[in-house]
C-alpha cells in the first residue's frame, strides 16, 4: 500500500480520516470538506468546531 498525505488548510489534522483514506485503492484523489453528522441525520456543525477547538489549545 502506497502513502497517505492530507494536507489540511489550516494545519488541523484529523488521524482517523488519515486512517480510512490508506485503505482507498492507490492514486486515490479526494477533495472535500469534513462533515458531522448528529443523531437525527443533521449536519452538526458546532460539533466539528467543538473538535477543532480541543485539537488547537
Amino acid at each position: 500500500m502506497g502513502r497517505v498525505v492530507l494536507r489540511p488548510r489550516r494545519g488541523t489534522g484529523f488521524p482517523e480520516a488519515e486512517t480510512r483514506a490508506a485503505q482507498l485503492p492507490e492514486a486515490t484523489t479526494l477533495d472535500g470538506e469534513l462533515v458531522v453528522w448528529d443523531a437525527a441525520g443533521r449536519l452538526a456543525f458546532e460539533r466539528l468546531q467543538n473538535r477543532l477547538a480541543r485539537r488547537s489549545a
